[in-house]
């Protein structure tokens, strides 16, 4: 008996944090971090894009190159 008042308590727990993800009232974004959806919340995302020297970027140029023949 005791588990089956476990389990219920648990299932409506997740019911309801479902159900204000869906109304929005629960935001599944993390501001202090860049991933997942943070152009939706209130603040900024404070990450910083990486920066590539020009060898870097020329690397990467050539292997976008050479990516873009295979399918």
């Amino acid at each position: 008996m005791a588990d089956a008042i476990v389990i219920v308590v648990l299932a409506t727990i997740v019911a309801l944090i479902v159900r204000g993800m869906l109304k929005g009232t629960i935001r599944t974004c993390d501001p202090g971090s860049c991933s997942g959806s943070c152009a939706n919340c209130s603040g900024t995302c404070t990450r910083k894009g990486i920066a590539l020297t020009p060898a870097q970027q020329q690397a990467l140029k050539e292997l976008d190159a050479k990516a873009g023949g295979i399918q």
